[in-house]
């Protein structure tokens, strides 16, 4: 009998291990990727509100790309086959910069771009334009207002998960942000 319980927690740990992924291995793929729900009305609320926070900032606005625009839709057909964020950013090509978003709740309703957008934003709060540099508390905020970024690309998929209507939502940039040393010439303090 002992043997069998050996046998089965070697068992569980080995399903586990596949359904989430082995560490330095990346995600497992847990399911098929949720439908594209990105259209015209997306697109144009990602620019616009990526554009208004980059106003606050001084900084150029950002040109859709649609070169970047299929590299987003391939990366959050990608996203949306773990659960949540857990796909992390396995796949990107370092030519772009990436902001990922997840939204669950009970009922069939679409997240919006600005949601996300005002979530990455939000870490402004936490970043010291004294000591300009990179943290994951701001990264999000950092990417969205590079200023030697200048094109974008956002996509979204949307569906029923395992427990959620799901909503997964991957902006790109180009060229990518958060580069280290370069935060104080495109990270600008927002204008009075």
């Amino acid at each position: 009998m002992k043997n069998t319980r050996t046998g089965l927690r070697a068992l569980t740990a080995l399903l586990l291990a596949t359904a989430v992924g082995v560490a330095g291995a990346g995600p497992a793929a847990a399911r098929a990727a949720l439908p594209d729900a990105t259209d015209a009305a997306f697109a144009d609320d990602c620019l616009r509100a990526h554009n208004e926070y980059r106003a606050r900032h001084g900084v150029p606005a950002l040109t859709p790309d649609p070169a970047v625009q299929e590299h987003a839709r391939a990366r959050v057909a990608r996203l949306s086959t773990s659960e949540g964020l857990s796909g992390g950013h396995d796949g990107l090509d370092p030519a772009y910069g990436e902001n990922q978003s997840w939204f669950g709740n009970g009922s069939a309703v679409r997240a919006g771009c600005r949601q996300a957008v005002d979530a990455w934003y939000a870490q402004h709060r936490d970043y010291d334009y004294d000591r300009p540099d990179y943290s994951a508390s701001t990264g999000l905020f950092t990417q969205v207002v590079w200023k030697s970024s200048t094109r974008l690309g956002c996509a979204r998929a949307f569906g029923r998960g395992g427990t959620w209507y799901e909503t997964y939502i991957v902006c790109d940039y180009g060229p990518a942000g958060n580069v280290l040393g370069q935060f104080p010439q495109n990270v600008l303090p927002p204008r009075t």
